[in-house]
């Protein structure tokens, strides 16, 4: 029984279809990853934050009366410079974090220009790819950790 070209590119396009639909499977299960460590890292900060003001708050209070004899005004002043400092560490944590995590679909990125170069049998082009990041990519990301530190 012969085969015919119409069956073959059938069959060549369901395939085609295939592997892009398990590559969108894979950019959707990395777009959860991505929401979901978002939501875990706003709910952390909140109730840390949120905790943390009672605990300085009460701290503070009791600290104030307690010198308010001695130094008067100036320990409200110590204790905002002091606040300021924690506060200003804390972002600069943050922001490198953010900084450090992976672009967004890198991974599926790096999936697909692998199928691409094995359809079309271009191998030498592999180690260019970097993960799916565009020198573009690399240069803002790099530069947007250097901006970071200053704050």
């Amino acid at each position: 029984m012969a085969r015919s070209p119409l069956g073959a590119l059938r069959r060549v396009l369901a395939q085609l279809l295939t592997l892009l639909l398990s590559r969108g499977e894979f950019a959707a299960l990395e777009l959860a990853q991505a929401r979901a460590q978002l939501v875990r890292w706003l709910l952390l900060g909140l109730v840390a934050a949120t905790f943390f003001e009672l605990a300085v708050l009460a701290a503070s209070g009791a600290l104030a009366v307690m010198l308010w004899d001695r130094f008067g005004p100036s320990v409200l002043v110590v204790l905002a410079v002091v606040f300021a400092g924690v506060a200003a560490a804390l972002l600069r944590r943050l922001r490198r974090e953010i900084a450090e995590m992976p672009p967004l679909f890198s991974e599926t990125l790096a999936e697909l220009a692998k199928d691409r170069n094995a359809l079309l049998g271009d191998d030498d082009s592999a180690p260019a790819q970097d993960s799916g990041r565009s020198a573009q990519q690399r240069t803002a990301q790099e530069g947007s950790g250097n901006r970071g530190a200053g704050l």
